[in-house]
């Protein structure tokens, strides 16, 4: 008998504890300071100002689409620039050309 009073005692026990420590996580939770409440006029400022640079390259984007090959060149030429050294992929695609150009006998 004293053994089942035991275990329930300790069942009850572990039960409290889980509600207390939930208890407390729930308000600290809420007591966590909120940060969007306290935006400045220079946020604001700088939030509209990103929104139309957003904009800005929204519109970017719809006319480079209509013209993607000549995009494509330019980050092409871009990427040249800044990596100088032949990559092993331009090389492969020369040397396909290369024994294309030699099986139709375009060379």
């Amino acid at each position: 008998m004293q053994q089942v009073l035991a275990t329930f005692l300790r069942k009850v026990l572990v039960i409290l504890l889980v509600g207390f420590i939930s208890t407390c996580s729930l308000f600290a939770i809420s007591s966590q300071p909120s940060f969007a409440a306290t935006s400045t006029m220079q946020e604001m400022d700088s939030q509209s100002q990103s929104v139309s640079d957003r904009e800005q390259a929204y519109e970017e984007q719809l006319k480079a689409e209509k013209n993607m090959d000549k995009v494509f060149e330019e980050n092409a030429k871009e990427y040249r620039k800044e990596n100088p050294e032949e990559n092993i992929i331009e090389k492969a695609v020369e040397g396909v050309e290369k024994l294309a150009d030699k099986v139709t006998g375009k060379n």
